[in-house]
């Protein structure tokens, strides 16, 4: 009960549309055989040129929601079956953050409670920018509606959704499915429910199946990490991870491992961890300058760095370009470095 990776969810929700695999990757250098492989994983370019090519071949501005309404509980393999068979939606929530690394991620979300209200802040990790940010946005948050109305059997409400975009001109397909206030170009895309809707029972629970199912996501979360090459599992964690550069010791901990134990296993990968560490913040500066408006200063900031100018150097010796080069003639997004709306 393997789940379904983002991009092959894709091709399938394409092709029921009458386009093919190579319309929907044009531009990424991927096939169908290689995404429906076992150790597939996207980049975040290939991410972004998939859903302009998916916005540009169905001419849909609303293609996000769309999908997300469009993703089944199945879609998620065994870790679906176990959110299924849990008691109540929190439940559920729980096991889905537990064994978070058999379901696909683009996103980070920072959850808190305030006055009985669950607030999601939804943080694009993999920079994808402008419309691709906006499509995989407007998936998410339909595709949580989806798969929670699909555990409880009942509506799950949105009581707002704050976006860093611009409304668009006809707001029919927002109030049609998240029917909830919309607040756009504000700092961050954060979602709020209703704290209370954790307690709703899943209709099918099951308490030894869902043990069963618990079990068996946590072999395959188990069998994925000692298949994963360790740099692939230090990238994902600095990825996903804005701001956090820990040091080898640090990172060593945090996989429960040894440093020297670290060093050695890195060695047999013919990497360092020094040179993940530089590769890292060399293809997040690109992004960075390429699809926000932070500046400079903020972006070396986010990236370890105790100066700006240290940063710029860095950057030339990576590049071989200045900052101010990179940078000019792109078209930045707006930056998620402000306050929590109110």
């Amino acid at each position: 009960m393997k789940s379904t990776n983002k991009l092959s969810f894709y091709l399938s929700r394409m092709a029921a549309r009458g386009y093919t695999a190579a319309q929907v990757l044009a531009g990424t250098s991927l096939s169908a055989e290689r995404i429906h492989s076992d150790a597939f994983r996207a980049n975040p370019q290939q991410y972004r040129q998939v859903i302009l090519n998916m916005i540009e071949l169905t001419d849909d501005p609303y293609l996000g929601i769309a999908l997300g309404a469009e993703f089944k509980i199945s879609d998620l393999g065994v870790l679906g079956y176990a959110a299924l068979s849990a008691a109540t939606l929190g439940q559920a929530r729980e096991v889905f953050t537990k064994y978070y690394s058999l379901n696909e991620q683009i996103f980070t979300s920072i959850n808190h409670i305030s006055d009985g209200r669950w607030w999601s802040e939804i943080r694009d990790s993999y920079m994808l920018g402008g419309d691709a940010l906006r499509f995989a946005v407007e998936e998410f948050i339909s595709r949580t509606i989806e798969l929670t109305g699909s555990i409880t059997n009942k509506p799950f409400p949105i009581l707002e959704i704050f976006l860093t975009y611009p409304a668009p001109d006809d707001l029919s397909a927002y109030r049609k499915r998240f029917n909830c206030p919309l607040h756009f170009n504000q700092p961050r895309n954060i979602v709020v429910f209703d704290i209370n809707c954790l307690k709703d029972p899943v209709s099918l629970a099951n308490a030894e199946v869902f043990k069963l199912c618990e079990r068996q996501c946590q072999l395959l979360a188990t069998k994925s990490e000692e298949d994963d090459l360790l740099a692939n599992r230090i990238r994902n964690y600095l990825v996903k991870n804005p701001g956090k550069f820990p040091t080898l010791e640090e990172m060593a901990e945090h996989l429960n491992i040894g440093a020297r134990t670290l060093r050695r296993r890195l060695v047999r990968e013919n990497v360092t961890f020094q040179q993940i560490l530089d590769d890292t913040r060399r293809e997040l500066a690109i992004q960075y300058l390429k699809y926000t408006t932070l500046t400079p200063k903020q972006i070396g900031f986010m990236l370890g760095y105790s100066s700006v100018s240290n940063f710029r150097r860095a950057f030339k010796n990576w590049t071989d370009k200045k900052l101010s080069d990179f940078r000019e003639g792109s078209q930045p997004t707006q930056s998620a470095q402000s306050p929590q709306p109110q």
